[in-house]
C-alpha cells in the first residue's frame, strides 16, 4: 500500500469483537484489520456504483483511473470467461462502435 493514511474509526463494541473473533479464527495477522476495513469500503463503494449505474468518479488522478479499469476490465474477464476471443473481440468492437457514435 502507497502511502497509507491514518483513520480513526468508531464502532460498537460488539462489532469490534466479531470482527476481531472472525479474525482470529482465520488466522489473522498483524495489519488485517486496516486489510478488513480497506476491502469492505472498496466492496461497499463498488456495490454503490453499480447499483446507481453512475462510472466511478476520481479526484482525477491517472493512477486512480487505471484502478478503474483495471477492476472494470476484471469484471468483464469474470463474466466473459466463456466466450470464444472471436466473439469476445467482436462483442467489444461492437460496443466501441455503439459507444463512438452515440458521442
Amino acid at each position: 500500500m502507497e502511502n497509507p493514511v491514518r483513520w480513526s474509526l468508531k464502532v460498537s463494541k460488539e462489532t469490534d469483537e466479531a470482527l476481531r473473533v472472525h479474525l482470529g479464527q482465520s488466522g489473522g495477522r498483524k495489519g488485517d484489520l486496516s486489510k478488513f476495513v480497506q476491502e469492505a469500503v472498496q466492496a461497499r463503494l463498488a456495490a454503490e456504483r453499480r447499483a446507481s449505474g453512475k462510472p466511478r468518479r476520481s479526484a482525477g488522478t491517472l493512477d486512480t483511473r487505471r484502478d478503474g479499469l483495471a477492476e472494470a476490465v476484471a469484471e468483464i474477464r469474470a463474466r466473459t470467461g466463456e466466450l470464444s476471443k472471436a466473439r469476445f473481440e467482436t462483442l467489444v468492437t461492437e460496443a466501441v462502435a455503439y459507444a463512438r457514435k452515440r458521442r
